[in-house]
């Protein structure tokens, strides 16, 4: 499919008009459980910022005609971000809108309860402030309070690796009472936000990226990929991330080696197309071309969820630990705008090598 093609259709799937379910801008996404037969519209801002800051990314191959494509998109988007704000003094947010019971968006039963309602985290973030181009000023103000919100500051993490919890590392959320959880993936999104800001690296900083190396000396995501990502437990999820931060920044210099070698190594073993797809994707922004086969990737966008949200990922309970993985007490995002936004990245990255 020519690449005018496929921003075409990423930009036909943006909401033109405000509906019942999403804002003018945001592009559609939905949460499923198929244990429990649940579907459900969800407006969240996260995937709406990840096609925007993916598309930005590949601008530079972009025609004039797909540029304007492009900066049509992001003109719309932008206005959204002023309702999942939470805290100016920090410019944190949230991965749902910030007012009272929009978490869960058009649920019947968790979005009555405030226990359920998620903080700020890291990851939607560092997405905003490098989509919305946020001043460096401001974006200082977040980095000055990512301390509080660290590993060993208050709580230490009880979930996870037991061999990373001696990393002063960040967790996900924002939240003050909210257990410490450690996501290679979310961190990987975070040093793409120090890295685009120059922020000075502190020692949270160096723990953030000792975490990361270490994950990929002992392939830790072989392991456990729910344990080194509790809300990207997919392997090739997890090895894409890593892959993008350690070809965008300098901090994964020292394990790309070791990287590109378990990404190839999972690539021969990968049975889900669009899941092999990411992976040559990840070895061409690590300098390997690795053919795959002429595939229609296009069948899996409706299908191929890139997050989950766990129930139980932050309980360290290790009853509740044991079950937490299971699907039944997991929500699924797909964003079809995202995955294709991912096959069109593959097609130029292909077109570049």
């Amino acid at each position: 499919m020519p690449h005018i093609e496929l921003l075409t259709k990423i930009r036909d799937l943006q909401i033109k008009s405000r509906n019942d379910f999403f804002n003018k801008g945001l592009f559609p996404s939905f949460r499923r459980n198929t244990l429990l037969g649940l579907t459900r519209c969800d407006d969240n801002i996260f995937f709406s910022l990840s096609v925007v800051y993916l598309l930005h990314s590949l601008m530079d191959k972009f025609t004039e005609e797909e540029k304007n494509i492009f900066q049509e998109i992001e003109k719309e988007l932008l206005p959204n971000l002023p309702y999942y704000t939470n805290n100016p003094d920090r410019n944190s947010f949230n991965f749902w809108q910030k007012d009272k019971n929009k978490h869960f968006p058009n649920g019947r039963l968790l979005n009555r309860f405030g226990k359920f309602k998620l903080p700020d985290d890291i990851d939607t973030t560092s997405l905003a402030q490098m989509v919305a181009g946020t001043e460096y000023q401001e974006a200082l103000k977040t980095k000055k309070v990512l301390p509080d919100h660290a590993n060993l500051h208050r709580y230490r993490i009880l979930n996870g690796h037991k061999q990373l919890d001696r990393y002063k590392a960040y967790s996900t959320w924002f939240g003050e009472n909210m257990p410490i959880e450690f996501d290679v993936c979310v961190l990987s999104n975070y040093l793409l936000w120090v890295n685009h800001f120059g922020f000075e690296l502190n020692k949270n900083d160096q723990d953030c990226i000792g975490l990361l190396c270490e994950t990929v000396e002992n392939a830790l995501y072989f392991k456990s990929g729910f344990k080194s990502a509790p809300e990207y437990p997919k392997t090739e999820v997890i090895l894409y991330h890593l892959a993008r931060t350690a070809s965008n920044t300098p901090f994964l210099h020292k394990v790309k080696p070791k990287l590109t070698e378990d990404i190839q190594t999972v690539y021969l073993k990968t049975w889900h197309p669009f899941g092999q797809m990411l992976l040559q994707s990840s070895l061409l922004k690590l300098g390997v071309k690795r053919d795959t086969k002429t595939r229609i990737f296009s069948k899996y966008v409706e299908d191929y969820w890139w997050f989950t949200a766990g129930l139980l990922s932050v309980y360290s309970n290790p009853l509740i630990q044991r079950i937490a993985s299971n699907s039944l007490f997991h929500f699924r995002f797909v964003c079809p705008a995202f995955n294709y936004a991912l096959i069109l990245e593959n097609q130029i990255l292909n077109k570049a090598f």
